[in-house]
């Protein structure tokens, strides 16, 4: 009896279980992933494993799939390639199932080198905007066979022990400001990533910053609303870049035209050129626009003349944020950068027609004497170089306004097919090498006395020279159409082209190009 009433014990035990069981397989969780496979690179022969991690009730069966199809056999958490070869290279993913259901994992780009391959890079590094004292990580990402090493460099230069994928400043200092690369290299090459721009903010003004601000706010408060309205402009790259080396009246200008001011509006504008420019570079301004007069007055017509310069802000002019004070007309274009990543002008192009002495309302001006006569003395140094001479010809500047004459081509500028760079300025005598610093200094002293001694600091300085050369095409002289002459340097770059004249036909003017790899409209166009 008592196995009797056992059995029926027992039968009623069975009874419950099978409800129970019959509960639980219909509230069973549907999958779902806690780690996704992740993508990698392995050079060809060496194995290579993808994992995902997934939770869910009951059994997980799992299918891995390359490029939408399964894979036979793989069917674990992990899926091995003992020895990879090219074919294996392509995108994985793998859908985990169980009774209630199925999800599909995030793709993974299984990447297969070659085993002689060279570095390549997949991610560059990104620009960056800091305030002073934040933290900052620049990372490159790159593949390649073997052992990858690293360099990261800030304006061409190699920074001691940043020798990882990844570089960090714990704090960051305004002088860490300007333009980082990192050089990625193995056994077979190496390749050399983007240049990004490090801005940093700080609230730190400049002497220069703060004239130039005062100087702005009284031309701008001696306007009319619609002058102001039309000298003000939002600042961005592609508006920044809206200049030309021909007349306004063939290409059209940022801001408010020279004349559509009145005398005295037009003495404030002088007044904020100068506190910007300092004495010798305004009175480069006055020349140029006098050249223009010239050209008008002598066959030119209404297309030439003072009149047809502009003056814009780019940005809302402060004594402490940035902005930049664009000045541009025919042969002539400023952009100065207030409070920037740099202290810089640049782009600036320069040119004049005529190339040399002229007077106009009884004034004599030869506005780019210093430039003319530093570039022929350059010119006639560096023909007993013969390293210094570029096998090919140049019809005008390679960075400069485009081929066809509008916008300042592309942002950020690569300064890519310069394949000939000229003679090595640590290659030149000590006197050449004078000549060298004085064609550049020309060009650098047209700035305040702050802004100058900023840039001969960066541009002259021992690491920088090192890494200076100086080339010309034709013959030598600043006389000759066709001739062309080029200093670059890891941040600077110079041009200087003769050119048939224009207006005077049987002679010849000039093109030239001032540029700085990393500082050109104050830091925020680089590459």
């Amino acid at each position: 009896m008592a196995f009797t009433a056992g059995c029926g014990g027992s039968g009623s035990d069975s009874s419950a279980s099978t409800s129970s069981s019959d509960t639980s397989s219909s509230t069973v969780a549907a999958p779902s992933i806690a780690t996704q496979p992740l993508s990698q690179t392995v050079t060809a022969g060496q194995a290579a494993s993808l994992t995902v991690s997934a939770s869910g009730g009951g059994t997980l069966a799992y299918q891995w799939r390359k490029g939408g199809t399964a894979i036979s056999g793989a069917t674990s958490a992990t899926y091995t390639i003992a020895s990879t070869a090219s074919g294996d290279a392509g995108s994985y993913d793998v859908v985990v199932s169980n009774s209630a259901g199925s999800v599909t994992s995030s793709a993974a780009t299984l990447t297969i080198t070659s085993a002689n391959s060279a570095p390549s890079i997949s991610i560059q590094p990104a620009a960056q905007s800091v305030a002073v004292g934040a933290k900052l990580t620049l990372t490159v990402t790159a593949s390649g066979s073997g052992t990858l090493s690293y360099q990261w460099r800030k304006g061409g230069v190699a920074i001691s022990g940043a020798t990882a994928s990844s570089y960090t400043i714990a704090s960051v200092a305004s002088s860490d400001a300007g333009g980082y690369d990192v050089v990625v290299s193995n056994a077979n090459g190496s390749v050399t990533s983007n240049t990004v721009a490090l801005d940093v903010t700080t609230t730190t003004t400049s002497a220069t910053s703060t004239a130039v601000y005062n100087a702005a706010m009284s031309f701008y408060n001696s306007l009319s609303s619609s002058q102001q309205s039309t000298v003000q402009l939002a600042f961005s790259v592609d508006a920044a870049r809206r200049w030309s080396n021909l007349p306004a009246a063939m290409v059209s200008r940022n801001g408010l035209k020279w004349g559509n001011l009145n005398a005295a509006q037009q003495t404030a504008a002088n007044a904020m050129i100068k506190a910007a420019l300092g004495d010798t570079g305004s009175s480069l301004q006055s020349g140029l626009q006098a050249a223009d007069d010239y050209l008008a007055a002598n066959g030119g017509g209404s297309s030439y003349g003072n009149g047809n310069y502009y003056v814009a802000f780019l940005g809302t002019p402060t004594a402490t944020g940035f902005w930049i004070l664009q000045i541009t007309g025919h042969h002539l274009t400023w952009n100065i950068a207030l409070n920037g990543s740099y202290k810089s002008p640049t782009p600036l192009f320069l040119g004049v027609e005529p190339k040399g002495t002229f007077t106009v309302n009884g004034t004599a001006y030869d506005p780019m004497l210093a430039q003319r006569t530093a570039f022929a003395n350059l010119g006639a140094a560096l023909t007993a170089y013969s390293a210094a001479k570029l096998s090919g010809t140049y019809s005008d500047l390679l960075f400069g306004a485009n081929g066809s004459g509008s916008i300042d081509g592309s942002c950020p500028r690569a300064y890519s097919g310069v394949t000939t760079h000229g003679i090595a300025y640590s290659a030149l005598s000590s006197a050449d090498q004078a000549l060298v610093q004085a064609a550049i200094r020309s060009y650098v002293n047209t700035q305040t006395t702050e802004y100058a001694n900023d840039l001969i600091g960066a541009y002259l300085s021992s690491d920088a020279l090192a890494q200076t050369y100086v080339a010309y095409s034709g013959s030598g002289t600043v006389t000759a159409n066709g001739n062309y002459f080029r200093i670059e340097g890891p941040r600077l770059w110079i041009e200087f082209s003769v050119q048939r004249g224009v207006i005077f036909s049987s002679d010849i003017h000039y093109h030239t190009i001032w540029r700085d790899k990393f500082g050109d409209y104050g830091g925020k166009c680089v590459g």
